[in-house]
């Protein structure tokens, strides 16, 4: 009976002291630790079971220091002022709340708190110190005091060279100092205090990031993985560094990396994840989490990237829904991708299946607020493509005119000048003059636009030709094109200016047998008619209409010129394809 008596009670003494182990086993350096990487849950659970277990002045400070940088600072000062009563010679938790009365914006009485700990520690305090020094780097950039902070932070340096996080609050003070320099020297510092230190190699690669040196951030954060691959932080700023570089995969999985190693269900940093898979071409992810934040979150953004994100998805209805609702109550943080969306899913429903002029109007509106010149001048040119194809030739070259010149990147820019010479052309060849116009003034303006349009497809022409010299078409369309500006006894006396280029386009168009016979046709009619007349070279003439009949074996005009058909043709460029008006 005693034997079980006695085990039963060794038992529980074994049991309390495996429970008191378990407590002290979780240090103030765990809890810190925890903090600084981002798994605020376990940092809490830590600081809290110090300081109930062990309500001393330290662990109740280290539970208030918790709490100012989670930014809940009415439980901050609750937490102070217990320590601080625990203990009237004890001036760390007099710094916690000079630290709340900073965060709060109360810079005058949190330096009488902090002046007040440094003279009754005799500046030889190094913990009183650095606590206080780093407070003036914490909060927002009207409460804080960088050059204050240097000194405080350089005198607990002083006293203990191996205060690792004391370089690390010194080198944030710099960096609020814009001194980015001297910021990535005291960050180094810290790693000579302690080695290997992943928060020091990860505030390093912070600053290379702001600078845009992408390559040494990535090697910093990948440093500060290597020191300990539990440390979240580094592979959040992974991932906006693939962001940035448009690595959009990469940045996505190092967030979720990002995520499952903080083990947050913070709404804001999901709604971030949510952002992360949308670029990353994961709609349904995006939209389950959008889903999983649901109701938990007051941020507008949500309707963007549900906007957004259902447009991908096709559900159209619940893309431009959300979207106009975002516009409406957050007209302030409207980007050009919230036109953008809106616009394309408004045209996707559209009867027509093509666009609607409101949709359109929406994609323009993302052309003028965008501040990507590249973006906007796509987005005009994704304008231009709609008329285009709808055959709205006037509107469509406005809108490839406009794009053009805000290209950039000169991506897909030949294609698109083709367009916009075709685009002239066509609307010129649509402006009739009816007969009972002819000696109206309406009718002088028409032939005054026609000609002037016409002469706008030769510039683009022109232009197309300079930069693909080779290309047969840009002399082809250039030569109707001027052919046309003028009426055909101003075409022929002025043939100098229009039937070179057909002469290229013939030299160049039948070194291919992809060259359209139709084409040829028009070139060589137009050339062989005007070598017999106004060019008054009858050899070259010969050739032409040769040539013509090569192509379309019964042109009577070119039977008749080679004595081929005795029989009247009557007008002998009834073949000119390019719809002389």
């Amino acid at each position: 009976m005693m034997n079980r008596r006695l085990k039963m009670m060794l038992g529980t003494i074994g049991a309390s002291v495996f429970s008191l182990s378990a407590l002290f086993a979780q240090t103030i350096q765990d809890g810190l630790s925890n903090l600084d990487a981002d798994r605020t849950k376990q940092a809490k659970e830590i600081f809290t079971k110090l300081a109930e277990g062990t309500p001393s002045p330290e662990n109740l400070y280290y539970l208030g220091y918790f709490y100012v940088r989670t930014n809940q600072l009415d439980e901050a000062q609750k937490a102070f002022e217990k320590g601080a009563a625990l203990n009237e010679k004890d001036f760390l938790n007099q710094v916690g709340l000079g630290t709340v009365a900073l965060g709060k914006g109360d810079k005058t009485k949190a330096q009488e708190l902090f002046q007040l700990a440094e003279k009754k520690t005799k500046g030889k305090h190094a913990e009183v110190l650095f606590r206080a020094g780093e407070a003036y780097t914490l909060f927002e950039e009207k409460n804080n005091d960088p050059a204050e902070a240097i000194r405080l932070l350089d005198a607990a340096i002083k006293r203990n060279k191996d205060l690792a996080d004391a370089y690390i609050a010194k080198g944030d003070a710099l960096k609020q100092k814009l001194e980015g320099g001297p910021s990535v020297t005291a960050y180094e510092y810290a790693l000579t205090a302690r080695p290997n230190y992943a928060l020091a190699y990860n505030r390093i690669g912070e600053m290379f990031l702001a600078s845009k040196n992408y390559n040494l951030a990535r090697e910093n954060f990948n440093k500060a993985i290597e020191a300990d691959p539990e440390f979240a932080p580094a592979y959040r700023d992974l991932a906006e560094l693939f962001f940035m570089a448009r690595q959009y995969k990469n940045a996505a999985e190092n967030f979720d990396k990002y995520v499952q190693k903080t083990g947050t269900d913070e709404p804001e940093i999901i709604l971030r994840a949510a952002q992360f898979a949308f670029t990353n071409d994961d709609f349904a992810k995006s939209l389950s989490l959008l889903d999983a934040i649901k109701g938990r979150i007051n941020n507008p953004i949500m309707l963007r990237m549900y906007g957004w994100s259902y447009f991908k998805t096709n559900d159209l209805e619940k893309a431009i829904s959300n979207i106009q609702e975002f516009i409406k109550v957050a007209p302030e943080k409207i980007i050009a991708d919230d036109y953008r969306y809106l616009g394309r899913a408004i045209n996707k429903m559209s009867d027509s299946g093509s666009y609607d002029s409101v949709g359109v109007s929406y994609i323009a509106k993302a052309a003028e607020i965008d501040t990507s010149k590249a973006d906007a001048a796509n987005d005009y040119k994704e304008i231009a493509a709609l008329y285009y194809n709808d055959k709205k030739y006037e509107e469509a070259s406005t809108y490839y005119s406009k794009g053009i010149t805000m290209d950039t990147t000169a991506k897909g820019l030949t294609t698109d000048m083709y367009n916009l010479g075709i685009s002239y052309f066509q609307t010129a060849s649509g402006i009739v003059i009816q007969p009972g116009q002819l000696e109206s003034a309406d009718s002088t303006a028409l032939a005054e636009k026609k000609k002037t349009v016409y002469l706008q497809a030769d510039s683009v022409f022109a232009a197309l030709s300079t930069k693909i010299p080779d290309w047969p078409f840009s002399y082809y369309w250039r030569a109707s094109s001027l052919y046309n500006a003028y009426s055909r006894e101003e075409s022929m006396d002025f043939g100098a200016a229009s039937f070179p280029h057909f002469e290229k386009f013939v030299e160049l168009g039948e070194k291919s047998s992809d060259t359209p016979k139709g084409y040829l046709r028009t070139a060589y009619n137009n050339l062989a008619f005007y070598y017999q007349t106004k060019g008054a070279d009858p050899e070259k003439a010969k050739m032409y209409w040769n040539k013509l009949l090569s192509v379309d074996p019964d042109n009577k005009s070119a039977k008749e010129a080679l004595g081929l058909n005795a029989a009247a043709t009557g007008d002998t460029s009834a073949n000119n394809s390019t719809n002389k008006k």
